[in-house]
């Protein structure tokens, strides 16, 4: 197995994910840039170009000249994250199968493999994260530049309903979703077509798992992501 050695950027990126999704950050929360910094014992330089990019997957929403913040989605917004979803990475599935290498394979299985062992130690930090690594590596592998950056705009679509202000994940199988992710590399393998077909059954049947989440407690109200109340 290749290891990659982690960029400050992407390690603050990562630490930041992990605060949300273990609920340290909360939705709707100020991100202070200086005290991650310290925390983390990176520049603040770094700490601002790892939030600018968690705010261009849809993670934190960066204001200028103002603050950044923790998304806070409502339903409507997630049901409009899956929608976009189902388009884009059937297509990114899709494209990846077209040219299909052992490459491909490895870094896929190694996502999936992190998300087995996360399910078996009821770690759902490290599960989520190993989710949100799988599908950043189909859009890397697409190697298509504009794909990449319009899925990088969904990458909050793993953990949305933990975005969503007092609400806890469901509990569900994890281990079951991780097999969901190995379907889906067993389908690239098949081919592109079985690849497409694959990855929107499962989008769909994550987004069911995403409303579900969000049936106990319905958000129709509240500040949306953006700001705005709706």
């Amino acid at each position: 197995m290749q290891i990659i050695s982690l960029s400050k950027t992407e390690q603050v990126r990562q630490a930041v994910i992990l605060q949300i999704l273990s609920g340290q950050l909360l939705p709707g929360q100020r991100l202070l840039e200086a005290k991650l910094a310290a925390e983390l014992n990176v520049s603040q330089a770094t700490v601002n170009a790892a939030l600018q990019d968690l705010h261009n997957q849809g993670l934190v929403t960066k204001l200028m000249s103002r603050s950044t913040n923790v998304c806070k989605y409502t339903r409507a917004e997630v049901e409009s994250l899956f929608q976009v979803r189902l388009a884009l990475e059937p297509l990114a599935a899709e494209t990846v199968a077209a040219n299909w290498s052992e490459d491909a394979h490895s870094r896929l299985r190694e996502q999936v493999d992190n998300m087995r062992r996360a399910a078996r130690s009821k770690d759902l930090q490290k599960f989520c994260l190993a989710d949100y690594s799988f599908h950043q590596e189909i859009y890397k592998l697409t190697a298509n530049s504009f794909l990449v950056q319009a899925c990088q705009a969904i990458a909050a679509a793993p953990f949305a309903y933990i975005l969503c202000d007092g609400l806890k994940p469901l509990p569900t199988d994890y281990l079951a979703l991780a097999e969901d992710h190995q379907d889906i590399i067993l389908a690239m393998q098949e081919g592109p077509e079985a690849a497409a077909r694959m990855a929107r059954q499962r989008m769909l049947q994550w987004r069911d798992h995403s409303l579900e989440a969000l049936q106990a407690n319905p958000v129709s109200s509240g500040t949306a992501r953006n700001g705005t109340t709706t």
